[in-house]
């Protein structure tokens, strides 16, 4: 029997062990196991599995289910390495999966062939193969400048060819010996999201059509990306991108496409060149394993994060009083999403601001993000506080400049915080700094110009 284990590769194009699975023969099933400790809140009530981001993942894999039928798609709850150890005495099976991401995935995909599970591992979430960037992972740069120079030259992809449901029909369904299903968190049907945070490959797939084609938004991308409000500011792909609803291989290949049809500016090498640090987080974490997470990180200078439990608070409520941060708290505890620039403000004004420890806000944001990815998650984090890929040794951004370069109609904040009503720039900067204070909470600290 062969069982493909599904972790953050939820598609069937340019699937390599979705392609593995379809050339075998016999029996066959593929399974995903949301972790059980995703769900248990951690000391500081976090956990791993915020509304927006569980309607997502719910809704990529009832799609991927209807794609791959005829071949069964079991979704299972539990410690993953626990739960394929019991199917495995029940039933044994040779087992496809991708490669290890974090240690955590590392460690269990160490469990199960300790203790015998066979197993062959693929490549989904990266553009390039480890023996493509052998001489760049001998020496990693420093630096994401000094990579990108290193893996430009290098930019051969291959992308596998989507697995047709046809191509399954000879596969005998397996039995999933296990008891199935998950208690999802519970969200109202009458929030609509935005197209792009729709969860599945059939609506990632029609996403980018219309981005790139369709409406052709690619065209202001450098220009736009830095907004805080709209809908084609940014690509809106990085959830996709995060649950595998889409490769970045096949990201890149119709970016390439649309060029060829358009031509190449800067805009569409920007966001081939964000697909680049997106490269870079995913071998530096690779690379690096636990120091990332550790609160010095790759520098060995642990910056001086501590607890407050005022502000702390404050912050998962959206009150800090900054109503420039709060409303983007407020739309990432909504939507689960938020611009790149205001996640850069909001990660800034946490760690050198309210002074908290950098891995308090990355799990917080971990919880929240749709597009949650490890690696771009915690090395983004990293990169504000300091103990990252930085030569800076950290960003710390003024917000009031930031809100008068990229939302100065504060279009953003409105929309966020009604109930301000119609205030002006200037006043939002003295509420801020402690001054002339609006109708709204007083500033946990006064934000300086």
């Amino acid at each position: 029997m062969q069982l493909l284990w599904l972790r953050n590769d939820l598609r069937l194009d340019d699937h390599r062990g979705l392609r593995r699975l379809a050339e075998s023969q016999g029996a066959a099933a593929a399974v995903f196991i949301l972790p059980s400790c995703w769900l248990q809140p951690d000391c500081e009530g976090l956990h791993r599995l915020g509304v927006a981001k569980a309607r997502y993942l719910q809704q990529a894999l009832a799609d991927l289910s209807r794609r791959l039928a005829p071949c069964p798609l079991y979704v299972l709850s539990g410690d993953p390495a626990e739960l394929l150890l019991q199917w495995y005495r029940h039933s044994p099976f040779s087992l496809i999966t991708h490669e290890a991401q974090a240690p955590e995935e590392a460690a269990w995909i160490e469990q199960l062939r300790h203790h015998g599970v066979a197993m062959t591992l693929f490549s989904a979430q990266t553009l390039f193969e480890a023996e493509q960037l052998q001489p760049v992972l001998a020496a990693f740069p420093a630096s994401f400048s000094g990579f990108r120079k290193q893996v430009e030259s290098r930019l051969a992809l291959s992308v596998t060819p989507p697995v047709a449901a046809t191509g399954l029909e000879h596969l005998t369904p397996a039995l999933c010996p296990l008891p199935t299903g998950i208690d999802w968190p519970q969200y109202s049907e009458s929030e609509q999201p935005h197209p792009a945070q729709v969860g599945g490959e059939s609506a990632a797939t029609g996403w980018l059509r219309h981005y790139l084609f369709e409406r052709q938004a690619i065209a202001h991308y450098k220009a736009s990306r830095n907004q805080l409000h709209g809908h084609y500011y940014a690509s809106r792909l990085s959830a996709a991108l995060a649950w595998g609803c889409l490769s970045a291989r096949r990201v890149w290949q119709q970016i390439d496409a649309y060029e060829h049809q358009h031509g190449a500016d800067e805009h569409s090498y920007w966001l081939k060149f964000e697909l680049l640090w997106r490269e870079y987080f995913h071998w530096s974490l690779r690379l690096h394993g636990r120091r990332v997470f550790a609160a010095q990180g790759l520098t060995g200078r642990a910056p001086s994060g501590r607890h407050h439990p005022g502000y702390w608070q404050a912050w998962c409520r959206a009150q800090t009083g900054w109503p420039m941060i709060d409303a983007g708290l407020r739309e990432l505890m909504t939507t689960g999403f938020c611009s790149n620039r205001l996640r850069q403000n909001l990660a800034s004004c946490f760690i050198h601001e309210l002074g908290l420890d950098w891995r308090l806000g990355a799990r917080f944001f971990e919880q929240y993000l749709v597009d949650f990815d490890v690696a771009s998650n915690w090395g983004n984090w990293a990169y504000i506080a300091g103990t990252g890929h930085d030569p800076r040794h950290g960003r710390r951004f003024n917000p009031h400049r930031q809100w008068r370069q990229y939302d100065p109609q504060l279009e953003h904040l409105h929309y966020w915080l009604p109930e301000l009503g119609p205030v002006s720039l200037a006043q939002v900067e003295s509420h801020q700094q402690g001054r002339e204070l609006l109708n709204y909470p007083a500033p946990l600290l006064p934000l300086e110009s």
